[in-house]
């Protein structure tokens, strides 16, 4: 098998495959991963080499539609949801590598001062005191919006935050309302809301009640493309790319 310095010196003109037409997309991305993909998309658009297609959902909804039968040729997914798949026989064994972790966070729009959440009680209150909260539909699977919901039951606030939560389909959604100045509050995976118009980050949950996950690029169909993929996904250009959008270190 390809050693990883060999995947990542794979240039992706070598690889017409990569420019057809395809009923999937070559890339399934989690919504944590949504903008780092994107910029690589404009990256390769830029330097004039074919873009890879992508799909971007929650990491549930992604995982089910690998194990359902359809294949991309890479995903970029939590580790817990590779794991899944590679459970299944789905894939190579050598053919995954870390990008980075991220945290819960809570964006409001931008321009308007921001709740104290440092500690799990100034937390509670600022979800008190909100008018609206968006977050993604945990059924779902949603990372974020399980998290949230268990955060939220934990606290013993469900039945005295429901008429002012809003479920999204989609983390992003969320984030993308509070921009607009549709919802006071909304929680996604910190590397949704980081460097997004419109949103500021107040800050990632509280540590007690914080959820990091540890995101992994993997194959899904071996071949020529999938491995020049998985390199343009862990390169320099994506390193800088995951961090500029607030991931951290695996």
């Amino acid at each position: 098998m390809p050693s990883r310095r060999a995947l990542l010196a794979t240039p992706l003109l070598m690889l017409p495959g990569i420019a057809r037409a395809q009923t999937v997309p070559a890339i399934f991305a989690a919504g944590a991963t949504k903008h780092a993909v994107e910029e690589l998309q404009q990256v390769e658009r830029a330097t004039g080499r074919p873009v890879p297609t992508a799909a971007f959902d929650t990491v549930g909804a992604l995982r089910d539609r690998i194990l359902a039968g359809e294949r991309p040729a890479v995903t970029l997914l939590s580790a817990e949801a590779v794991s899944a798949i590679r459970a299944r026989g789905i894939g190579p064994a050598d053919g995954a590598l870390d990008v980075g972790r991220t945290g819960v966070g809570l964006a409001a729009p931008a321009g308007r001062p921001a709740p104290d959440i440092g500690t799990p009680e100034a937390f509670r209150a600022a979800l008190l005191a909100a008018d609206s909260i968006a977050y993604a539909d945990p059924a779902r699977g949603a990372t974020a919006g399980r998290h949230v919901a268990a955060v939220i039951d934990r606290l013993g606030l469900t039945e005295a935050l429901r008429p002012k939560l809003r479920l999204v389909s989609f983390g992003v959604e969320g984030v993308a309302m509070a921009s607009r100045g549709e919802v006071s509050l909304a929680f996604s995976q910190a590397t949704e809301i980081i460097d997004r118009p419109g949103v500021q980050l107040v800050g990632l949950l509280p540590e007690a009640l914080n959820l990091w996950t540890v995101y992994r690029a993997a194959i899904v169909q071996d071949g020529e493309e999938a491995r020049a993929l998985l390199a343009l996904l862990s390169g320099d250009a994506a390193r800088a790319a995951y961090a500029r959008i607030g991931f951290r270190g695996a």
